[in-house]
């Protein structure tokens, strides 16, 4: 099986603050407990809600300058009476913070990171599922966004982190079907249409269809640049 390296998370000598975008509010200041390509983890005293978009300033020892990137949280536990663990999901950065983060991690961990993977791109499509341990039960939810590592979709049910599914879409102008084997990395209520918002990545595709996602989503990140 493929590694998956959009998932890898390092502890971190760093600081991060951030504000919800469009509020005047000073920064607050957060833990940093984890940090990956496609998101990381604080430990912050106030609750986020899933509309928040947040503005985040990352200062990381042994980088020079700030990160700045945008997020949304993807899911919070309590950990204390008073803190809150939670998961930020990246939602835009741009090229010349990108490639700070990526190079940290790089040389952190001793990898290459493949730059092509870590774009998502919009992706509004039917996705076929069905769960590993029910083959014959097949489901239907709609996609939002697609990059070479996972789907991001919208379901009905709530599937916990760690459940295990087929998926089956075509990507737009494309006979070929894909077929996956994935697992879930995280899922955020939406209340107001009683639906999940869930992270899927891939675990087994083929190399084709990777291929067809890469160019794919390269092709509409260069249209939309």
């Amino acid at each position: 099986m493929k590694e998956q390296r959009g998932y890898v998370r390092l502890n971190v000598d760093a600081h991060a603050s951030y504000t919800i975008k469009g509020n005047q509010d000073i920064p607050d200041r957060v833990g940093l407990e984890d940090l990956g390509c496609n998101g990381l983890r604080i430990i912050s005293s106030k609750k986020l809600t899933e509309k928040d978009v947040l503005e985040l300033v990352l200062n990381i020892s042994g980088v020079e300058g700030d990160i700045r990137l945008e997020g949304k949280m993807v899911w919070q536990r309590q950990v204390t009476m008073d803190l809150l663990d939670i998961g930020i999901q990246f939602t835009y950065i741009d090229d010349q913070n990108r490639d700070k983060l990526f190079r940290f991690i790089e040389k952190a961990t001793g990898r290459t990171v493949e730059r092509r993977e870590y774009v998502r791109c919009d992706f509004r499509a039917q996705i076929k599922y069905n769960l590993l341990d029910q083959p014959d039960v097949k489901k239907q939810c709609i996609s939002i966004d697609v990059c070479p590592l996972g789907l991001k979709v919208m379901a009905s049910e709530q599937m916990d982190k760690g459940t295990q599914l087929c998926v089956e879409f075509n990507l737009p102008g494309q006979a070929e079907k894909i077929i996956a084997k994935c697992t879930v990395v995280a899922w955020v209520k939406k209340n107001e249409e009683n639906l999940f918002e869930t992270g899927i990545e891939f675990l087994e595709i083929s190399d084709e269809s990777k291929k067809q996602i890469e160019s794919y989503v390269e092709t509409e990140y260069k249209n939309n640049k």
